[in-house]
Formats: C-alpha cells, sequence, structure tokens
C-alpha cells in the first residue's frame, strides 16, 4: 500500500463539474484543503457535507492571469474542466442533461478554448511556480493530474484508427484536444 500525503493544499480547475466535484470529495475525505475554479464558483451540492469545505472561486481558466493567481498558494492541481459538446458539435443543447454542473457552453466554448487552452494555462503556471521554486527552495515536483477519456489513446490500440475514422467530426475535434494536452504533458518539465 503506497502511503498517502495529507494536507496539501489542491485547486481543482472544474470542480462543479460531475468529476470535478467527485474530486472535490475525495481531496476533503483524505485531509487536504481544497479551492474550486469554475466559472460559478458555487457549490453545486450544498447539502453535501465535503463540498461545504471546499472553497469555491468564480474564474475563468481561460485567463492565464486567472490560473496563476488560483495557484499561487496550491501544492497540487487538478484539471477537471469538462465539455462534452462544444458549440461546433450542433449538440449543445445536451450539455443541460449530461453536465454534472449542468451548465451550458458559452459562445467561445470549443474543444480548443475549454480543453486545451484551459489545460495549457494550468500546465505553464505550473512549470513557472516550478521553475521558481527550484531556483529558490525546493527540487520538489508539483503534482498535477489532468483528467481524460481513455479514448484519447485510440490510435495506439488494435483497430483505434478505424474507430477513429467512424467517430463524428465533433468527436474528433474533443479527442484532439485532449491528446494535444496529453503530448504536451509528455515533454512537459
Amino acid at each position: 500500500v503506497a502511503p498517502t500525503v495529507s494536507g496539501l493544499a489542491v485547486t481543482v480547475f472544474g470542480g462543479t463539474g460531475y468529476v470535478g466535484s467527485a474530486v472535490c470529495e475525495r481531496l476533503i475525505k483524505k485531509g487536504h484543503t481544497v479551492t474550486a475554479v469554475s466559472r460559478r464558483g458555487q457549490n453545486p451540492k450544498p447539502d453535501n457535507a465535503e463540498l461545504s469545505q471546499v472553497n469555491w472561486v468564480v474564474g475563468d481558466a481561460t485567463d492565464p492571469k486567472t490560473v496563476d493567481s488560483a495557484l499561487r498558494s496550491a501544492d497540487a492541481a487538478v484539471h477537471a474542466i469538462g465539455l462534452l459538446f462544444d458549440v461546433d458539435s450542433g449538440l449543445t443543447g445536451l450539455n443541460k442533461i449530461v453536465s454534472g454542473s449542468g451548465s451550458l457552453p458559452g459562445e467561445d466554448s470549443t474543444y480548443d478554448n475549454i480543453t486545451r487552452k484551459t489545460a495549457f494555462n494550468v500546465i505553464n503556471a505550473i512549470e513557472k511556480k516550478q521553475n521558481f521554486l527550484s531556483k529558490n527552495l525546493s527540487k520538489k515536483k508539483f503534482p498535477f493530474a489532468f483528467v481524460s477519456a481513455a479514448e484519447a489513446g485510440w490510435p495506439e490500440v488494435a483497430f483505434g484508427e478505424t474507430v477513429d475514422g467512424l467517430a463524428p467530426e465533433w468527436l474528433n475535434k474533443y479527442l484532439i484536444a485532449k491528446r494535444v494536452v496529453e503530448a504536451k504533458l509528455n515533454v512537459s518539465k
């Protein structure tokens, strides 16, 4: 059994969504202090004991300054910002049903903006913070989790290219955005 680390200050981007709120709950149960950044900045389940302990912050992760600020006192971060149907999919109304937060995308809510841009902003902010820490205080790595779909690995599995070829255009855009972030993470410091 791996030892657990408790008492970290963790910033969760997209904490009001289905996955993000579950991540926040789990982190609180493990003894961490959690700040959740989202467009609404409100607890999605006010009667939930764990989520009531989260610091809910309004913020737009497409803005690098917002991300830098949110990570200033963090020890770790999670990117759980999700968008199932972007504005180009023609299916945005379904987000109200399938979204954990019940949100509808704004007019700039493309997979590229919501997935790639927000994740790159978090990665870049962490790299800046990591560079500062390694030069001045510590060589310790900054833990970061990016929530991604298993399907993003389709090209590497049997018949993956066939599945990619059969997927609708909107799903391919979703997967491309996830894969670009995963590629950046693979070369990130």
